[in-house]
């Protein structure tokens, strides 16, 4: 009697987005990282966050003009490209930033949103501007757009790491085919 075949995790994302296994070539992110200690979740992403600072920070300005040139010129072309770069940038972080993509994206979102948001108080103080936050209203709007740029940070990052994974098994699948027909 055969054994039941296990059952097929994942459902419909696992199918339509297989798992892309991990790029070939590439060293361990976590190799000179002192795993003893508290807190290790927390210090491993600020590791790769110290490790790879060029993963977060450019595609953060990028982020932040894409993001202030949506709000800035809201339902106009150039809010529109705005938009684009934005997610393009969230998108980057997580290409460049291999090591855990969606970290990289979700903190080039926050990051891009922190400057934003610096830039409007900044702006609304110079003009002499009262206090700023009048009413819960408008504090609970502000903290629900940051959430917001954080889950769209997080989804761009790791779309952008599935991206790259998938590109390089698409290329050394294609290598190893070509290296077939030679012989």
């Amino acid at each position: 009697m055969d054994p039941e075949p296990a059952p097929r995790r994942g459902g419909w994302f696992s199918a339509v987005f297989p798992s892309a296994p991990p790029l070939p070539g590439r060293p361990d992110p976590l190799a000179k990282f002192d795993r003893s200690g508290p807190l290790r979740p927390v210090r491993e992403r600020l590791f790769l966050l110290r490790r790879n600072p060029h993963a977060w920070m450019l595609p953060s300005l990028a982020c932040f003009v894409g993001y202030f040139a949506a709000q800035l010129w809201r339902g106009s072309t150039l809010g529109l490209l705005g938009t684009f770069l934005s997610f393009g940038a969230l998108i980057a972080a997580g290409w460049i930033g291999w090591q855990r993509p969606a970290l990289y994206g979700t903190v080039t979102a926050v990051i891009a949103f922190v400057l934003a948001f610096s830039v409007v108080l900044a702006t609304f103080a110079q003009q002499g501007g009262g206090p700023l936050f009048a009413g819960l209203d408008d504090f609970s709007g502000l903290l629900v757009q940051g959430a917001t740029q954080a889950v769209l940070g997080f989804v761009g990052g790791w779309y952008g790491g599935y991206l790259r994974r998938r590109q390089a098994q698409v290329s050394a699948n294609v290598r190893s085919a070509s290296g077939r027909r030679g012989r």
